[in-house]
């Protein structure tokens, strides 16, 4: 599968001076043999490291099967070490392609502040050691994130990231059905496939992420190899149905509704307006409806109306930031146990959390009200730009920056994969917001309903 959607012409090729002198045939076929291998090798790397970046396989393997903490992996030298080089090997890319990472990141201040203020924070964290070796995994991170945006075309984009869930799609089946003391979770949720992961929760994160990618894919692929972005969405579907996560499960149909909705954006302003007005009443009468009845519609799922001990955790923590609301504890820094800042609130939560289990509330912790506004400026600037993306061009993949903006925006609001170190979410995410800023095609000529670009886009930079 991964073959066949990386087997498109178009890819990016390596910048030439424009006054090259001419090649003799020996050199040029070298040179040319080079520049493919090269190319060849970034592909390769990026989807090896989402891949990595995801938690997938190795640390399944390392930790024997089900560990239900992502942070498991930080006393394991081997995969401390394996981030490391994931990082410098992005580091050195952006380095490579400095121009076009310059012209994204550059754009994207708010990305470069949060790095400044995560690195900062050493001064004020309760662990500066601590914090200023996470810090630097999470610039290492967000590189990834910036060498994804500038390397590929956003059609390239969107087929890399297919390909990488959909090696991770495909090698969840083989585990749980061929290495179930692996793919399958004897422990806590019996039966519930986790795939090539440690926690049935993470495989469903990534299938929705995989099944909105291939949704996209498969649209903009050519009518004979349509079946390649049916079949990706068919398994990444499957296997959300199959993790048994009511959370990904509800924000994949909300994106899969979003998809329909955000396609609206290309009729003209005036029905725009009109299918958008509509919607907000739709949407805001199911919100009112769901509100007054939130308790039934929870013990109906089957779950705790207090959503597992979140509600009284989020009240508690919402004081702890009272203490220290600026610039929180240090990035990285709260969550110590019963050792650290944390200590006094988990014994009043009553039960040991890695983690805030929202996002917001845990960028808040460790960078403040400081980091959260930053983040959230950015974040409605590289909504808007996506949204200007959308109306400028009708290509599937313009829409996917969009859809990844919202999953973040959801899924945020029961997990913490804001600002996160070694975390796909949060590389992808960097990626949606620099990518539409290297390519901006021509403003289209109206034409009826929907906008005609006067020409295909252009990637600049690349």
């Amino acid at each position: 599968m991964a073959t066949e959607l990386l087997a498109h012409p178009g890819a990016a090729t390596l910048p030439r001076p424009a006054a090259a002198r001419p090649r003799a045939p020996r050199h040029a076929v070298l040179e040319d043999a080079l520049s493919a291998a090269y190319r060849g090798l970034e592909v390769a790397f990026a989807i090896v490291a989402i891949c990595l970046m995801s938690h997938a396989v190795v640390l399944l393997l390392m930790q024997g099967g089900s560990v239900g903490n992502a942070e498991a992996y930080e006393g394991n030298l081997v995969m401390r070490t394996m981030f490391g080089v994931v990082h410098a090997i992005s580091v050195g890319m952006v380095a490579v392609r400095w121009r076009a990472s310059l012209q994204a990141i550059g754009r994207r201040a708010t990305l470069l502040l949060l790095m400044a203020l995560a690195l900062a924070s050493t001064e004020w964290s309760a662990a500066p050691d601590l914090t200023l070796r996470r810090a630097i995994a999470f610039v290492g991170t967000t590189a990834l994130g910036v060498f994804l945006a500038a390397r590929f075309t956003p059609r390239e984009l969107l087929r890399v990231v297919a390909a990488a869930f959909g090696v991770m799609a495909v090698l969840s089946v083989v585990f749980a059905l061929g290495l179930s003391q692996y793919g399958v979770d004897h422990g806590i949720h019996p039966g519930a496939w986790q795939g090539v992961f440690t926690h049935k929760n993470v495989l469903g994160k990534a299938m929705v992420i995989g099944s909105v990618t291939f949704l996209l894919l498969r649209g903009d692929l050519p009518r004979e190899r349509r079946w390649i972005g049916t079949a990706g969405l068919a398994l990444c579907v499957f296997l959300v149905l199959m993790s048994t996560s009511k959370t990904a499960l509800s924000i994949m149909l909300v994106l899969f509704a979003s998809a329909a909705l955000f396609r609206m954006l290309r009729l003209r302003m005036d029905l725009a307006v009109i299918v958008f007005v509509g919607a907000v009443v739709v949407g805001g009468s199911v919100v009112a409806l769901v509100a007054s009845n939130w308790e039934s519609l929870l013990l109906a799922m089957g779950k705790d109306p207090s959503l597992t001990g979140r509600i009284p955790m989020w009240e508690v923590l919402g004081r702890t930031i009272q203490e220290r609301p600026w610039l929180g504890y240090g990035y990285n820094a709260f969550w110590l146990g019963e050792e650290g800042p944390s200590a006094a609130p988990l014994k009043e939560i009553g039960w040991l959390t890695p983690s805030a289990h929202n996002g917001y509330l845990e960028v808040a912790l460790q960078l403040g009200l400081v980091g959260l506004a930053v983040f959230l400026a950015g974040y409605l600037a590289a909504f808007r730009q996506a949204v200007a993306g959308v109306r400028r061009t009708l290509t599937a993949d313009a829409l996917w920056p969009l859809l990844i903006l919202t999953f973040t925006l959801l899924y945020n609001f029961s997990e913490s994969v804001l600002l996160e170190k070694n975390n796909a979410s949060w590389a992808l995410y960097v990626a949606a917001v620099c990518s539409p800023l290297l390519a901006r095609p021509p403003a289209p000529r109206r034409r009826g309903w929907i906008p005609v670009p006067d020409a295909a886009p252009t990637a600049a930079g690349r």
